[in-house]
């Protein structure tokens, strides 16, 4: 199912991921957090027993029911122990019951792709079941590693070249000019090409974002909000994109990710970047009518970038998912007062739910007459890379 070359497996290892799996199972951390604090708190672990445990907890997450279903059982180690014998991995020393796997009866569907009833059933609800079966096999895939040249330093061709002279293989992506995929496995944030700030990690269909802007808008743009940045990744694209000219706002109410942004600015050479926290309304009040474009990239259900957070398909709830329309609607009615007369706003969702998407820009139109859509289009799984959604709209001269 996986197609992965394990090695043997030892006792320590098999006992991290006993307690990784614990954690984001039952005590309902993420995957990448917990993985990240094992590593951390376990230094005598090699390369290989990290690559191990670390890919091992994935494919479990990533198909956690499918596995809880083959074992008869909820018991972790069970579940664990079937995963083992499932993919042929010799364990050392280590005796395990025999469990007996039955897949002559069939498995349905929910199962066999492994997500969580409230997510299933959403996904049918709003996509249809082919299309959603489609979408959700693609999701189970893993993500293609793709870099982004930063063209204020380097040009694609050039990094091309550097990157095989220090034995990373890439090839181009035809429809994004910056995008670089990576084909064979490399630790690419240790190297001088990196430190350098030559490249950063970003997938196709988030540099395809930017690239939504039509590129005459970006050139004569003064200023540009980027209203939800986070680390910056969008945020610093469009800087290249812009030649470092003009002013890009970089917005969040986490302080914490902006101040990530700094660095990568700082590394990347991007110079027309002002970080401004939101920390109450008046943020957004202070700006109002005055940004030639507002790129909102909105809080989502993460539904398109599954492949690099399964924990999506154990964790989505019917409830949370509730409040995320709300505060999306609320975060356009709010952010979208920070855009000039005959200025634009782009809305982004990493989500492949329609209801999050079309369904959000339509009721925002029917509220704001002085809008309308110029544009809109859904990148989806199943065409290789993440997931997205993205809407730009203009505002009228009032």
């Amino acid at each position: 199912m996986h197609g992965i070359n394990f090695m043997r497996l030892h006792r320590p290892v098999l006992n991290n991921i006993i307690s990784a799996l614990n954690k984001i199972i039952n005590e309902n951390f993420y995957t990448d957090k917990v993985l990240e604090y094992i590593f951390k708190t376990n230094k005598q672990l090699g390369k290989r027993d990290r690559q191990l445990i670390a890919e091992t907890t994935y494919n479990i997450v990533r198909y956690y029911y499918y596995y809880q279903y083959l074992s008869k059982s909820t018991d972790l180690r069970k579940i664990i122990h079937t995963y083992f014998i499932k993919n042929n991995i010799p364990i050392d020393n280590l005796s395990i019951s025999k469990i007996s796997i039955d897949e002559k009866k069939e498995i349905p569907d929910r199962i066999k792709y492994s997500y969580n009833e409230p997510l299933w059933e959403e996904g049918i609800q709003q996509l249809g079941k082919e299309k959603w079966i489609k979408e959700a096999s693609a999701l189970n895939e893993s993500a293609a590693l793709v870099i982004r040249t930063n063209t204020l330093k380097i040009s694609r061709d050039e990094l091309q070249k550097k990157l095989f002279n220090i034995g990373i293989e890439s090839k181009k992506v035809d429809d994004v000019p910056e995008a670089l995929i990576i084909t064979n496995k490399s630790y690419l944030s240790q190297n001088d090409l990196f430190k350098a700030g030559y490249y950063e990690f970003q997938d196709v269909s988030s540099q395809k974002v930017d690239h939504f802007i039509p590129k005459e808008i970006l050139q004569s743009a003064k200023r540009i909000i980027d209203a939800c940045a986070g680390a910056g990744g969008k945020t610093l694209h469009l800087s290249a994109l812009m030649q470092n000219k003009g002013q890009i706002i970089a917005m969040d109410v986490e302080e914490k990710k902006l101040l990530e942004l700094k660095k990568r600015s700082a590394r990347a050479g991007c110079s027309n970047i002002q970080i401004k926290p939101i920390d109450s309304s008046k943020t957004i009040k202070r700006l109002s009518h005055s940004a030639d474009v507002v790129l909102i990239d909105a809080p989502c259900s993460g539904t398109g970038v599954i492949k690099r957070n399964p924990d999506t398909k154990l964790k989505f709830n019917k409830e949370n998912y509730s409040e995320l329309i709300a505060i999306q609607q609320q975060i356009l009615n709010d952010y979208s007062t920070m855009v000039k007369d005959n200025a634009y706003l782009l809305y982004v969702t990493c989500s492949i739910l329609p209801e999050e998407n079309e369904h959000q820009v339509k009721k925002f139109l029917n509220q704001h007459s002085e809008f309308s859509l110029v544009k809109e289009q859904t990148l989806y799984p199943s065409d290789g890379f993440d997931g997205f959604y993205m809407a730009l709209l203009q505002k009228k001269q009032s």
